[in-house]
């Protein structure tokens, strides 16, 4: 097979539209893909900071502002900053206490 049999082979598929669905099948697939690691991510790094916090801070604001700063700082880091808002933040780190905590409420 020459590059020419190639070329007619893409162009075919491309003018029946079979490259153009399987492009837009392959982006939305790795969109979808890098949402679900950045998600995971900030729910290791949330766990992260609350076990750091439970173990070394008093109060459960200190502990709070304390896992709220980590996870701040470890996403600006890492470029993901502005991915996630104030309200996710909070809930993923209520979340991670919750989890610590074997599903009771904290302190």
């Amino acid at each position: 097979m020459n590059i020419n049999h190639i070329s007619e082979w893409v162009l075919a598929l491309w003018s029946t539209g079979v490259l153009k669905a399987v492009a837009h099948a392959a982006s939305r697939f790795f969109v979808s893909h890098t949402k679900n690691k950045n998600l995971l991510l900030l729910n290791e790094w949330a766990m992260q900071a609350v076990q750091y916090a439970e173990t070394h801070l008093q109060g459960s604001a200190e502990k709070k502002q304390s896992a709220l700063n980590f996870l701040t700082n470890k996403l600006n880091a890492n470029k993901l900053g502005l991915k996630f808002d104030s309200k996710q933040l909070d809930a993923v780190i209520e979340l991670a206490v919750s989890t610590l905590h074997g599903g009771k409420t904290n302190d």
